[in-house]
């Protein structure tokens, strides 16, 4: 269970990272989208803001690291070993053509990729690509 252990740590570490993008994309964006600026009162700070991200955030990745977790057990129980820097390169590859999709979503869905977005997808990539199975093989 070192790898579902292993997909908790991960997605809190990322869930701070997605907090603090996240909330700094919103307030960006309240401007431009009026649902938003509805939504999301004027004088409201980022910081103020990020708090209930930080809740939803917290939920979400954790949630999807433990499910990321258990992915990787059963590709570390059924499929081949180590290659692309990982210890389980199925899974790496998985991971990494999901993050791709993503972007090609994001892509044909607004016509742009913010940096913010394609850094943030970069870091999901790295994080649980790679750190995830490294850290559950060093609890192993």
């Amino acid at each position: 269970m070192a790898e579902v252990f292993s997909g908790f740590v991960v997605g809190y570490a990322f869930s701070l990272l997605f907090t603090a993008v996240a909330a700094v994309m919103i307030i960006e964006a309240r401007s431009d989208v009026p649902y938003l600026a509805k939504a999301i009162a004027p004088n409201i700070s980022t910081i103020q803001l990020a708090v209930p991200v930080s809740l939803l955030a917290f939920l979400w990745w954790t949630l999807a690291g433990l499910l990321l977790g258990l992915l990787y057990r059963a590709a570390r129980l059924n499929l081949a070993g180590g290659g692309l820097g990982s210890p389980n390169w199925p899974f790496t590859l998985a991971v990494l053509l999901a993050s791709i999709a993503f972007l090609g979503v994001v892509y044909y869905a607004w016509r742009r990729v913010r940096r913010s977005v394609f850094l943030t997808t970069v870091a999901f990539a790295g994080m649980f690509g790679w750190g995830m199975p490294h850290l559950a093989e060093l609890a192993l």
